[in-house]
């Protein structure tokens, strides 16, 4: 009987102990980033001077996402430089992006599936056949081309 009162009074401390736990976390989102770094020949292209993959640029790309990021580029006159007044006057233009001929008729996605942090550089050049001077309307001839990134 002795023996079962000890065995007893030590167990009760035991019956009567409780745990909690705590949750440590912590979240960090998704992040994408673009940043497009124009050369000044960009806004002052010779026109009249035809271009073959002349360096007109760069982009900065970053992504942290478990899948990747792609990136959609695309143009407001579809890869031409349009008259800002007579938009039938225009001179057709190529983009290449890294090592790319861009689709600017339809736009383009480019994928990349590296995960985790990643960032990037991409040279943007343009080429085109030069128009003589005489043979443009006199103003500026303009596109935008648009950058979009996104996560995969």
């Amino acid at each position: 009987m002795k023996h079962l009162l000890l065995l007893l009074m030590w167990s009760l401390p035991a019956l009567a102990a409780t745990s909690e736990q705590l949750l440590l976390k912590g979240s960090a989102p998704a992040v994408v980033s673009i940043s497009v770094n124009a050369l000044p020949i960009a806004t002052t292209l010779p026109l009249d001077v035809s271009q073959n993959k002349t360096p007109v640029g760069s982009t900065t790309e970053s992504w942290n996402t478990q899948n990747g990021a792609k990136i959609f580029i695309s143009s407001l006159n579809q890869g031409h430089l349009v008259h800002d007044n007579v938009t039938t006057s225009k001179i057709a233009y190529v983009l290449r992006y890294h090592n790319s001929d861009v689709n600017l008729a339809t736009g383009e996605l480019f994928v990349a599936n590296q995960p985790g942090e990643h960032a990037r550089n991409r040279t943007l050049r343009v080429s085109y056949t030069g128009v003589p001077h005489a043979s443009l309307f006199e103003g500026d001839y303009t596109d935008i081309v648009t950058f979009t990134i996104s996560a995969n």
